[in-house]
């Protein structure tokens, strides 16, 4: 029988993290009170961990691409996919089932693709980031991640960019006006943390989440700032979907009332997309 995910969280961190069994028949998911549920957790924005959510047979067939090797942060995530029938019956089933389950278990309507990536590589020790791709305000990355190795997938999850803003105004208006051309207030946290700078440096508050064999995660990665302390396969799925309260960087600087005079608008829409 697989393991079940354990939370270790503190009272500093105040992500909401919550935890369920993955129900024999996924549309018993589909309540209106549920999903209702569950999107408050998401959008707050928090975690939400569904357990047992993929059968052994099929965890066992993506474990085909297992690596032993280490990745550094950064890197690329694969060297390409297995290429058995096994596998690519997997994969596609894989893909099927967690648009299922998300699909159920929140209620919201997905796009028709989302962005999959197969991670068969250890990753280990990474700083506290939040991520930096770029989604338009109004929209938020949801992002599903399935842990198929045999051991759990352990993180760290720390302050949300909102809290960053409330908590350390200073740091924000600061790294906002430092500023370059393509940089983003993410990665300026990003890369203050890895200098034992800013809000994401060591020591920050975290909670740890030790994800089972088989769980299945979602959370928004560019508004939860997030370590991967140790895992090995994983298969993310993420899609971008409209979300009533927006919790990109720049409506997170704007719900803490700070106003940056000395940038125009267009400026600092650039600056905090």
């Amino acid at each position: 029988m697989m393991s079940q995910t354990t939370v270790r969280s503190t009272n500093e961190c105040r992500t909401p993290i919550k935890v369920i069994s993955c129900p024999a028949d996924v549309r018993e998911l589909a309540t209106p009170n549920g999903q209702r549920a569950f999107r408050e957790i998401f959008e707050h924005p928090g975690v939400v961990v569904v357990d047992r959510a993929i059968d052994e047979a099929t965890l066992d067939a993506l474990r085909e691409g297992l690596s032993d090797q280490r990745r550094k942060f950064k890197d690329k995530f694969n060297h390409g996919l297995p290429t058995s029938e096994g596998f690519k019956t997997a994969y596609l089933h894989i893909a099927a089932r967690i648009r299922e389950l998300t699909e159920n278990l929140f209620g919201y309507r997905l796009p028709e693709k989302g962005n999959r990536s197969y991670r068969p590589m250890i990753t280990e020790n990474e700083p506290l980031h939040l991520d930096t791709y770029t989604v338009e305000c109004g929209k938020t990355a949801l992002m599903s991640v399935l842990n198929f190795d045999v051991s759990p997938r352990v993180w760290n999850v720390g302050p949300t960019i909102a809290e960053i803003c409330r908590s350390h105004p200073d740091d924000v208006k600061r790294m906002v006006a430092e500023l370059g051309p393509g940089e983003s207030l993410n990665m300026r946290l990003r890369d203050a943390g890895l200098r034992g700078d800013g809000p994401l440096r060591s020591g920050a508050p975290v909670s740890r989440i030790e994800f089972a064999p088989g769980s299945v995660w979602y959370a928004n990665p560019k508004a939860i700032s997030h370590q991967i302390v140790f895992g090995a396969g994983a298969q993310f799925e993420t899609w971008t979907i409209d979300e009533p309260h927006c919790s990109c960087p720049k409506c997170a600087v704007e719900a803490a009332g700070m106003r940056f005079e000395d940038l125009s608008e267009s400026e600092l829409l650039m600056a905090l997309r």
